[in-house]
């Protein structure tokens, strides 16, 4: 099909009222957007108006985005020329969808990549994909398409429409959602917000990066479909989920995005389109000021001490319900404590929980198991305790599992693909950690020989390792009987590595060989 001019009636891009976090420029949208979105048949108090986007021209300020997200339903692109960007997990679970109701779409390929074998048949590659993008009436971007690339900019500038399987999705189905969004922590809370849901009842999926992939109709009998969102996904947002949970802010994924401004932008974009609560770890936390000025005056900004819910160092209490140990939880780290604060709290909001289910909810989380790759302890047999936290992508996720483990004696394997995240954080726990329980660092790959270099004269143990292999093998000789080997690279493993899951897969194999 050719570039036809889609008309203004059927899709419009979005002016949602929000005030940037980096400037003081802000837009303002009119109307309500209509429910067309079964409720959930759990029971909750009325909902509340809340403020929604409408069609419109979006006013440009310094940090807004280039381009501009469409809003656009499955049903309007019956007929529509409609090519989806990337071949990945939700480029083929978009192309999977879109064939089922009836749209035909071909999955443009760009740069040196290349399709599966099984969807060679519906897809462009090199050149032929950029200019076939160019000529689309709606592009569906997959999430890992980064927009500080020339061909984003060149398809962004073009005339047709942009949207995601993401926005797609929750234009459906967000009153059943509870989305979940963080630099960190959005899988496990995600996954006990789920828990909780299962504990009291409700019919509840995990959806998104740690689910399914959000795609298809939503079975009717389903309460709540639990989302993790990621920054890449929440930046391309028109729809805003009914409620979302906020779990932390710390730079990631910076090249994507254009700097850490942006990055903070994108993701609180979930929570700018009429969200009725957004949950955060606290009033003094800065998610609290972010969100209440991007969400809006009539979204809900709730925290987990209003409703009596305490993370402590070491245990979870629910005031006038109950209390339970990290132990009892199954989850190390005080930072995991803080997300099952936040689950409890989120599952209140979206349930409107009577007094009865507090115990009931309180209750499942000694249930919980946690989840692979998040501070999960392998089985060895040689006396040391090894530690998989290999999705521990980011410098703060180091220092959290450090200071999981403060009472241990610590060989602390890091470092990986380059990023150029600031060490700045794990330096300062590195060097404060003291003699009673040292933490010895086997640094690997550019990012790790980054880490060696800036930690010069502040951080004692420290050593360079020859690849991963090599970073095993000290690891363990360095080790003594009671020692924890930590793998916590606050790095990518793109280095060597196709995914953190392949990364730990090598660590668990060392584990396990005595």
């Amino acid at each position: 099909m050719g570039s036809s001019s889609p008309s203004s009636a059927w899709a419009s891009p979005t002016s949602a009222g929000w005030r940037c976090p980096c400037c003081a420029s802000a837009t303002t949208g009119a109307g309500t957007r209509s429910s067309d979105v079964p409720r959930s048949p759990a029971c909750r108090p009325p909902r509340p108006s809340a403020k929604r986007s409408s069609p419109g021209t979006p006013a440009s300020t310094s940090c807004r985005p280039s381009w501009r997200p469409w809003r656009v339903r499955f049903e309007e692109l019956t007929g529509r020329d409609v090519v989806i960007w990337g071949a990945g997990r939700e480029g083929r679970a978009a192309h999977a969808e879109l064939a089922r109701r009836g749209v035909v779409a071909t999955i443009a390929v760009t740069g040196d990549g290349s399709a599966p074998e099984d969807l060679r048949s519906a897809a462009v590659e090199g050149e032929t994909a950029l200019a076939r993008l160019l000529e689309a009436e709606v592009v569906v971007k997959s999430p890992g398409i980064p927009r500080t690339s020339p061909d984003f900019a060149r398809v962004a500038a073009g005339a047709g429409r942009l949207t995601s399987l993401m926005d797609l999705w929750l234009s459906e189905n967000a009153e059943r959602v509870l989305a979940v969004t963080g630099t960190k922590g959005k899988s496990t809370t995600s996954t006990l917000v789920r828990h909780i849901l299962d504990a009291l009842g409700y019919r509840a999926v995990l959806a998104g990066n740690v689910g399914v992939a959000v795609a298809g109709d939503l079975d009717p009998r389903v309460q709540a479909a639990v989302t993790e969102v990621s920054s890449y996904q929440a930046s391309d947002l028109t729809v805003s989920p009914r409620v979302a949970v906020l779990t932390s802010l710390y730079p990631e994924h910076l090249p994507w995005h254009g700097g850490y401004e942006r990055y903070v932008a994108d993701k609180l974009n979930l929570v700018a389109h009429g969200t009725e609560t957004v949950v955060v770890p606290s009033r003094d936390h800065e998610l609290f000021a972010l969100a209440s000025e991007r969400a809006g005056e009539r979204t809900r900004i709730l925290v987990p001490a209003e409703l009596g819910i305490l993370a402590h160092e070491d245990r979870l209490v629910w005031e006038g319900v109950g209390e339970c140990t990290a132990a009892d939880l199954g989850l190390r780290g005080a930072h995991n404590l803080v997300n099952a604060a936040l689950a409890l709290a989120a599952v209140h909001a979206f349930t409107g929980m009577a007094d009865e289910d507090r115990a009931r909810a309180l209750a499942a989380m000694r249930g919980f198991q946690p989840l692979r790759h998040r501070l999960e302890v392998i089985d060895s047999d040689d006396g040391l305790t090894w530690v998989d936290d290999s999705l521990a992508t980011a410098p703060q996720a180091v220092v959290a599992a450090l200071t999981a483990y403060a009472d241990a004696r610590i060989t602390l394997i890091a470092g990986g693909a380059e990023r150029g995240l600031p060490f700045d954080p794990l330096i300062d726990a590195l060097a404060a950690r003291g003699d009673a329980f040292p933490v010895r660092v086997v640094a690997t790959g550019p990012a790790g020989a980054r880490l060696v270099a800036e930690s010069e004269g502040r951080v004692p143990r420290m050593e360079r390792a020859d690849g991963f292999a090599d970073a095993l093998v000290r690891a363990r000789a360095g080790a003594r009987p009671g020692d924890v080997i930590l793998l916590s690279p606050g790095a990518p493993s793109f280095d060597e590595f196709a995914d953190y899951e392949a990364r730990a897969a090598v660590f668990r194999a060392a584990a396990r060989t005595a």
